[in-house]
């Protein structure tokens, strides 16, 4: 392999393993609702949110999470803290229980091993990723979330500040991801090399 100064790491299907993570947790939903039958407005907050934010993944405005909150408060006639609460319990707090039954084993293994030879590693997500790294057992040296710098993939504007950030040159940088619509597109955007998750897992 190239020998990189920087590698920029995608999260969910990435350093993790998405299929499994979203057949628990959709167990975990239907189990829940099933006993709390009140609260299955819950489902359809949580299913407009994610719309929303795929929907809105080149949404460049400084507020576009307040934007998007008050958005599904409005639509279900919610406070904002409330909707919020359901975000926090089912995309951040009840995952973390289980992230690290679905690490990508030989993805942490290489980036924790490169990462000894002095290759930063950064991560870099569209969702909330500090807790989520703390359940895997990783420390990069950075990590961003498109709330944190305002700009979803693959929109390339935060790969782009991220680079300056650090001063890095993109011919010095590999980004590993999952998603070639999101992650690949961001990747050729910025003009870092690109390599799909999958592709490396089997090459280790």
């Amino acid at each position: 392999m190239k020998n990189y100064k920087a590698w920029i790491l995608d999260f969910d299907g990435t350093l993790t393993k998405q299929l499994p993570v979203r057949i628990v947790m959709a167990l975990w939903l239907a189990g829940y609702y099933f006993f709390h039958p009140t609260r299955l407005k819950e489902i359809f907050i949580l299913q407009a949110w994610r719309r929303l934010r795929e929907n809105r993944f080149c949404a460049a405005e400084k507020n576009f999470y307040e934007l998007q909150l008050a958005e599904v408060s409005r639509r279900y006639n919610l406070s904002a803290g409330s909707v919020e609460k359901i975000l926090n319990a089912w995309l951040i707090e009840r995952p973390l229980k289980i992230l690290r039954f679905c690490t990508r084993k030989k993805i942490l293994a290489a980036a924790k091993f490169y990462q000894r030879l002095g290759v930063k590693m950064i991560v870099y997500s569209d969702n909330p990723v500090r807790e989520k790294l703390s359940a895997i057992d990783f420390s990069p040296d950075a990590a961003f979330s498109a709330d944190e710098i305002f700009c979803m993939k693959p929109d390339v504007h935060g790969l782009k500040k991220i680079l300056a950030k650090f001063k890095l040159n993109p011919s010095d940088v590999l980004y590993i991801g999952d998603r070639d619509d999101r992650d690949g597109l961001c990747a050729k955007a910025a003009g870092t090399d690109y390599l799909d998750v999958k592709k490396f897992e089997e090459s280790l």
